[in-house]
């Protein structure tokens, strides 16, 4: 990819252009790992597959639930982990596998998440770029993030990786089970060769798509992301970018809540960034974009559908081809570029966030529940139980 002079004192650019040698370092470095945690899966009697994280790792698990339930038909809950570690990890148990995601293996709050899973007796896998850090040292297994370093704040290799690695494991769990023959997973492992092809191609038309998005982001008054199933995970994670490179507040949303809810507050100056990928939700967002724009306000498609481009007034096409199992790795990226873009416009460093020093202790150094505090959770449910029963019976009477 040929960088500018003007994006080349940036670093997101370069980081961008490693995303094609991030998916091949899926294939090579994480591949030969899933079969094992797949063989846990299946043969440990797990019912319950749990993705948990913040930021970018929760919606790449987002994503990457779909594929769990296209290879292998198995229901597979993304959750946040202060969500998880504070509530849902009370349904889990050994037949739950927990995978906790964060790209340093730090992550405060995915740390928790970890210890909640491990004191209910739940399996847990962890997923990140440390194999020596605390998520890796708690897991029964783990997988590394294949990224490769990066030094903004986007982390758009990290995403890749998560993404991939959870499908890779959704489809040798599938494939474990007998839900997905030998030719159905050396497809998976073709399609994912192609998509870094297909990466590594669309890296430097999807710059200049972002950078016309990124005029029409300038001039909005109001900006929201939306997309339905995988569609939606690709909308919040394109609302983060922004967020980290521009600072301008945008509002992510699922389709069909937009239409219920977010639509009220439009403007004829509101921008509305539709991602409409091809599959069960594709339609929705046809219809939901036609009414954005019967309002008045403008429409930026994100699609791998050409005839998404009647229903926007911007189309960022995205490839398809032997990938489109894998269209978000794609969807993504004129997304990165549009952030980027829109940051260097307003003046401000797309490789730089706001409030770092308030948002960093806050998510790294705060204090989270240790052993012994779900220990003592557990016993004060017991007793709230006890108590409940005897009251209801009549006992205290």
């Amino acid at each position: 990819m040929t960088i500018g002079t003007a994006d080349a004192q940036y670093l997101l650019p370069g980081e961008l252009a490693l995303q094609p040698e991030v998916i091949r370092r899926v294939l090579t470095e994480v591949d030969p790992l899933v079969p094992a945690v797949a063989a846990a899966v299946v043969e440990g009697g797990i019912r319950d597959i749990v993705m948990t994280g913040c930021g970018d790792s929760l919606f790449s698990a987002m994503a990457a639930s779909f594929a769990f339930l296209r290879f292998s038909r198995r229901l597979t809950i993304p959750a946040h982990a202060l969500e998880y570690s504070r509530a849902i990890y009370r349904s889990s148990g050994p037949e739950t596998l927990v995978c906790a995601l964060s790209y340093s293996g730090e992550t405060r709050r995915t740390v928790e998440a970890a210890i909640a899973a491990k004191s209910v007796g739940a399996k847990l896998l962890g997923i990140s770029r440390d194999r020596t850090g605390t998520i890796a040292g708690q897991a029964d297994h783990f997988l590394p993030n294949a990224s490769l370093e990066e030094r903004s704040n986007c982390r758009t290799g990290s995403f890749q990786a998560a993404y991939l690695a959870l499908v890779l494991l959704g489809a040798h769990t599938a494939h474990r089970s007998g839900d997905l023959d030998d030719a159905g997973l050396e497809s998976v492992r073709e399609g994912i060769r192609a998509l870094a092809d297909a990466v590594q191609r669309y890296i430097e038309p999807a710059g200049e798509l972002g950078r016309r998005a990124a005029e029409h982001i300038g001039k909005a008054g109001t900006v929201h992301f939306i997309g339905g199933g995988e569609a939606h995970a690709v909308a919040l994670y394109g609302a983060a970018k922004l967020y980290e490179t521009s600072s301008l507040p945008a509002v992510p949303q699922e389709t069909e809540q937009f239409a219920h809810c977010e639509i009220f507050s439009l403007e004829r100056d509101s921008v509305v960034v539709v991602v409409a990928l091809r599959g069960p939700f594709y339609q929705r967002a046809v219809e939901v974009a036609d009414a954005v724009r019967t309002i008045g306000a403008t429409v930026i498609g994100v699609s791998d559908e050409p005839a998404f481009e009647r229903h926007a007034d911007l189309l960022l096409e995205v490839p398809s081809g032997a990938f489109a199992d894998f269209s978000t790795s794609l969807a993504v990226i004129p997304l990165q570029w549009l952030a980027f873009h829109d940051a260097v416009a307003r003046g401000s460093d797309p490789d730089l966030v706001r409030h770092k020093a308030v948002n960093s202790p806050l998510i790294r150094a705060c204090p989270i529940w240790s052993a012994e505090d779900y220990a003592r959770e557990e016993r004060e449910q017991v007793r709230a139980s006890r108590d409940s029963a005897r009251v209801e019976h009549g006992h205290d009477a």
